[in-house]
């Protein structure tokens, strides 16, 4: 039997990649792990949430279609989240899959906290509630917030009736 020096070395050289592309991959899923712990709740309280706000809507809501829908939203996590650990062990910058899954779980807190939001009737104005939030910033540059906008930020969609208690929709 007799080898042949290039196929031995391609051999070689593809094993050594392979060995050397699976300790990469095995180091970015143990890195993965809380970060799909995390992303379970999200998940389940976004399928709760949506459901919710899709039957106040009047919505019809069919377990094919959220299942469906839920599925999907795991298969972006886990593809967001091996992006993440892949660039932060690639750079060697861990602060960058937190910013990068920071920012993919707040997007998801935020769909959460607007369904919750839709269910109680609430107007919530995303908008307003950054501008509040970085106040202490805005006004060290010059940027103030006055007591109306504030009071903007949320309010009822619907006001009571002070004699019977009802909502009176708005005209």
């Amino acid at each position: 039997m007799t080898f042949n020096d290039t196929s031995t070395v391609s051999t070689v050289a593809q094993g050594g990649v392979t060995v050397t592309a699976l300790a990469f991959l095995h180091t970015a899923l143990m890195n993965m792990i809380p970060y799909i712990i995390c992303a379970v709740p999200l998940v389940l309280l976004d399928l709760i949430w949506g459901v919710r706000a899709a039957r106040f809507r009047h919505e019809r809501v069919t377990f094919s279609r959220a299942f469906r829908r839920t599925m999907a939203k795991c298969a972006d996590y886990i593809c967001w989240i091996i992006i993440a650990a892949s660039i932060a062990l690639a750079f060697e910058a861990k602060i960058l899959e937190w910013i990068i899954l920071g920012l993919v779980m707040g997007n998801e807190l935020i769909s959460i906290i607007g369904n919750y939001l839709e269910t109680k009737e609430i107007e919530f104005s995303w908008g307003g509630f950054y501008r509040w939030l970085f106040k202490a910033g805005a006004e060290k540059v010059g940027v103030t917030m006055d007591s109306a906008e504030a009071e903007g930020i949320i309010k009822p969609k619907r006001s009571r009736d002070p004699k019977t208690g009802r909502y009176i929709k708005k005209s």
